[in-house]
């Protein structure tokens, strides 16, 4: 099968373009949905090394929803590692992150409650989780 698709810039050595170059070739080479195999990006990975905090954070703009089958494997992923990462360290969940529009903007959502910008750095500075 062939993809075809926008250049996401005029500069093919962007990194965004090298990105969507791996993208392509997961469709083309490996199993499809089909198959049962599912493939998603995930899009942070924040921790912080000293106080041994990891949080997951998958960021939507525009409001999309997530795809139920990327609900399921979040939530699976989420409960995997809630059961135990390593000693020391602690897990501070699988996240989603909302943007109404594109940015700061407009309304943000983090695990379908509305908070504000200041919070959000609260958070992902793994200071405190959302109340």
């Amino acid at each position: 099968m062939t993809v075809v698709r926008k250049m996401h810039c005029n500069d093919p050595n962007c990194p965004h373009e090298t990105l969507k170059i791996m993208s392509d070739w997961v469709r083309e080479e490996l199993p499809n949905s089909m198959c049962g195999y599912m493939v998603s990006d995930l899009d942070f990975v924040l921790w912080d090394y000293i106080k041994k905090r990891v949080m997951l954070l998958e960021v939507k703009t525009h409001g999309s929803k997530c795809k139920e089958w990327q609900r399921r494997m979040w939530k699976n992923i989420n409960r995997w590692l809630a059961a135990g990462v390593d000693d020391g360290w602690e897990y501070m969940g699988f996240h989603l992150l909302v943007f109404a529009g594109k940015d700061f903007t407009s309304p943000i959502y983090f695990d379908y409650k509305q908070i504000t910008e200041e919070k959000l750095k609260s958070i992902l500075s793994m200071e405190v989780i959302n109340d």
